[in-house]
């Protein structure tokens, strides 16, 4: 795909293609617009979580917690283990959130060595008004893009991730 006047992706891509043609640079094409917009996304939550006194590591826990459906509550491991964040990591958000009230540790009886995390009523009523303004605001950052175009870019990127994810695709050799 050649650069259109503008395109600061396709003109890296030539430009590659003129320093190093022995290198193949079609990826930045894909790479790069899907890291610039991660930051633009990233960019934008953040500004909309930070003023509920929040940030995303905040809102994966209790939209993981409200996911997890009624009581919405998990064990301390399993809510590791979804948010893909070691148990420290866990730690440190549950503790910041469980100052603000909107989750709680539990401990059941007769086995009290297994910590749970419960969303609280305040959390799951906060949540509520907090996630309406995040998805608002995640639907403007898709202007431009009709429906078919947001359907075909919804299903192209899962088939990625989930080929990824499984390990389907082979993965290069991290750097020592």
């Amino acid at each position: 795909m050649s650069a259109v006047p503008g395109d600061e992706v396709g003109e890296m891509v030539e430009a590659w293609g003129r320093e190093r043609p022995d290198v193949d640079a079609s990826s930045i094409g894909i790479i790069t617009p899907v890291w610039r917009l991660a930051a633009i996304v990233m960019d934008h939550r953040a500004h909309v979580l930070a003023a509920h006194g929040l940030d995303q590591s905040h809102l994966d826990v209790l939209v993981t917690l409200r996911l997890s459906g009624a009581p919405y509550r998990l064990s301390a491991g399993e809510l590791s283990r979804r948010c893909r964040v070691t148990p420290g990591a866990t730690t440190q958000r549950v503790q910041a959130m469980e100052r603000l009230g909107l989750v709680a540790r539990v401990r059941e009886e007769p086995d009290r060595r297994t910590v749970h995390v419960q969303l609280t009523p305040d959390g799951s009523s906060r949540l509520d008004g907090i996630i309406a303004e995040v998805m608002a605001g995640d639907e403007a950052l898709l202007v431009g893009l009709q429906p078919d175009e947001r359907a075909t870019l919804e299903s192209s990127l899962r088939t990625w991730l989930r080929s990824l994810e499984t390990g389907a695709a082979r993965l290069p050799e991290k750097p020592l």
